[in-house]
């Protein structure tokens, strides 16, 4: 089974994509795959609180003062 879209939906979303950016300079972005995430679902953000801040940075001052 294709995964492209019929050519009246593609017809639909150029014309949504005009209206959206008239006047302008740039070309519209639509294309015909399906929109995909851009990174992977099961990443997650760093773990980070602000005694790991505080830390590093009594760390940094640490190493600042060393190399002066």
């Amino acid at each position: 089974m294709s995964n492209e879209k019929p050519k009246a939906q593609v017809d639909k979303e150029l014309n949504e994509a005009l209206k959206e950016t008239f006047p302008g300079s740039d070309p519209i972005a639509v294309d015909r795959k399906e929109d995909e995430p851009v990174r992977p679902i099961d990443r997650r953000p760093p773990l980070i609180d602000k005694d790991l801040v505080e830390k590093l940075s009594e760390k940094a001052k640490s190493e600042r003062s060393k190399s002066k």
